[in-house]
């Protein structure tokens, strides 16, 4: 189907990682290179990719099979993902029962060929190139006060739009003379395809695939659901990407809808500094309250913009802003992030900094706010992440007809003013800005977004407040899926915000997708509580044992589940020792990669 065949001597062979586990146990973690067509429109070309491979072995003895999982992006690398902490989360979560295996995406990380747009240059390293050209567009992108940016600022820049533009120009430019063609063969379609050639090696010829995908992964996962119905076995979807945004749409427009959540998520940052007070907090004050949190941190971005110091710690209001965007996403480093805040705060008014802890750092989580950030011990580790984002991402769009660098601004521009302050000029970096420019399109690409039925039903969760693809992204997915009149998706709403389940453990989750992955217990629509403490940390101490959940809400199984149900209420279960609960103002409607 579809121009996969599986044959037997497409088996794989495991042996030793490149990289080993970066905690311990690397005997646990085996990788292996897997051959694919470099286009799958004509798969009797002698032109290959070659996919690099990583499996973490079940721990609980005998595997029950094998977990696919992409960590999103577009643009992160599976093998990393494993190599990190991840795959023993991951394998604590499903109950050490199941393989786990990821892989480097077409033109990603260790598979071949890469993309890359950057070349050493002097004295710096390709990667370096690459973080150059990304600071360069947040150098000039929208600078502008916590409350907006005035009728000066908005002319100063619209009126760098063709600087703007020249630089993509160019960088577009090497990445078609040093890629050629391979720019069209790194599509999501492809990479789809891919997925199932390797189930087949791994699992047998036409077995069902088990997968989780995260952020950009849900787009894997949701173009798996289109092409490959039949395919569907044990599926979770997580951090919904908006398909019909992503794919369809003028690419521009994706930003605005995957942003909308992030205000309420930041106001989670501020209440619970100020629950936590200066002891652990060190930006609030005994008295503080989420509102003056935020006060406090509106002023610090006033005061950058009168008193920019870029060549002091880089700290511009645009530096403020992506770290409160890291704030927004990141709940488990808040600490962290505070204190670089409270280091931009002394080193703006000129305030002696006597504990290291607190010297402000300029973080560069912006650049991989929609990928995994690029650990490999490499000089083009970070340079190939940062390009094969560009051509997936624009590879997989529609095609901008009429959309101009001016148009993308202003887009820019009412996104700071209308959605979320802290986002709008932190938009220009990401590819969806300039796939205008962009004219690579993949061989393949996938605009149906109908209702397939699928051979076995799915779970989607969706954070609460995720800054990049937010909970309607989820609810739209499962509206789509259980149209047919036949539920074939359920949603499980993570109490959080952050980006995806990861980013806060709770035992409600992890025990409904464990007993997913195992039991096949396919669940009733659930809202699931967090065991984490801002500021405080996870008061789970890990542990995702089933023995210690508490439901309120029974979990039916797939055959005792009822048919037609589409999105009933959200049973809510209680099992958080703190729960977020941000006022509801907006009602969460957003729509997104989200990538992440």
């Amino acid at each position: 189907m579809h121009g996969i065949e599986a044959r037997q001597s497409d088996r794989i062979q495991w042996g030793p990682c490149v990289r080993p586990l970066t905690w311990g146990e690397e005997s646990s973690l085996v990788c292996a290179n897997f051959t694919v067509p470099l286009d799958w429109t004509n798969t009797s070309s002698s032109q290959k990719a070659v996919l690099y491979v990583a499996k973490f072995k079940a721990s609980n003895g005998k595997s029950l099979g094998t977990i696919f999982v992409n960590p999103g992006g577009p643009g992160g690398p599976g093998s990393e993902f494993l190599r990190l902490s991840y795959s023993q989360q991951l394998s604590s979560i499903t109950g050490g029962n199941f393989d786990i295996v990821s892989w480097d995406p077409r033109g990603v990380g260790l598979t071949t060929p890469a993309i890359n747009c950057f070349d050493a240059k002097g004295n710096q390293t390709a990667d370096e190139v690459a973080m150059a050209f990304q600071q360069f567009l947040l150098n000039n992108t929208l600078q502008a006060r916590a409350s907006g940016p005035d009728q000066a600022d908005i002319d100063t820049f619209l009126g760098n739009a063709t600087n703007i533009e020249g630089h993509v120009q160019a960088f577009i430019q090497r990445c078609v003379e040093k890629n050629q063609d391979n720019l069209k063969s790194v599509g999501t379609v492809a990479v789809v395809k891919d997925l199932v050639a390797l189930a087949d090696a791994i699992e047998g010829p036409g077995s069902p695939i088990r997968y989780w995908g995260f952020s950009y992964g849900t787009v894997i996962g949701s173009y798996m659901l289109d092409l490959f119905p039949d395919r569907v076995g044990r599926f979770v979807l997580d951090g919904v990407v908006d398909g019909t945004i992503y794919s369809q749409k003028p690419s521009y427009q994706f930003y605005g809808d995957a942003v909308q959540d992030t205000e309420m998520a930041l106001q989670a940052f501020y209440d619970a500094c100020s629950t936590a007070g200066p002891d652990l907090c060190p930006i609030a004050t005994v008295n503080s309250t989420g509102a003056t949190v935020r006060q406090w941190a509106n002023a610090l971005i006033d005061t950058a913009y009168v008193r920019s110091r870029p060549e002091v710690a880089n700290i511009t209001p645009t530096s403020i802003r992506s770290q409160l965007y890291a704030a927004a996403r990141e709940p488990t480093h808040w600490e962290e992030i505070a204190k670089t805040l409270l280091g931009f705060y002394n080193n703006l008014h000129d305030i002696p900094v006597t504990n290291s802890s607190t010297t402000s750092k300029s973080l560069t989580r912006h650049f991989d706010r929609f990928s995994l950030a690029q650990s490999q011990d490499s000089d083009s580790a970070y340079a190939i992440g940062a390009s094969s984002q560009f051509a997936i991402w624009c590879g997989d769009s529609a095609d901008d007809t009429g959309v101009t660098t001016t148009t993308v601004l202003n887009e820019l521009i009412r996104i700071t003013q209308d959605i979320a302050h802290i986002d709008g000029p932190l938009g220009l970096p990401i590819p969806p800005s300039f796939c205008h420019i962009w004219k690579a399109r993949a061989v393949e690409r996938h605009y149906d977004q109908g209702s397939p039925r699928l051979a076995n039903p799915i779970l989607v969760i969706g954070n609460t407040y995720d800054t990049i693809t937010p909970l309607t992204s989820a609810r739209k997915l499962v509206a789509r899926l259980n149209s047919i009149g036949t539920r074939q998706a359920a949603l499980i709403q993570h109490d959080s915000s952050g980006h995806t389940s990861l980013e806060m453990n709770s035992v409600c989750t992890y025990t409904i997708i464990q007993r997913y992955f195992t039991d096949g217990v396919f669940p009733v629509d659930t809202l699931c509580g967090t065991n984490f403490r801002g500021f405080t940390g996870d008061l789970t101490n890990g542990n995702h044992n089933t023995s210690t959940t508490i439901i309120s809400a029974p979990l039916p199984s797939a055959s005792s589940a009822p048919n037609g149900s589409g999105n009933k209420a959200l049973a809510k279960t209680h099992l958080t020792l703190f729960q977020i609960a941000f006022a509801f103002l907006l009602g969460v409607i957003a729509t997104l990669l989200s990538m992440f």
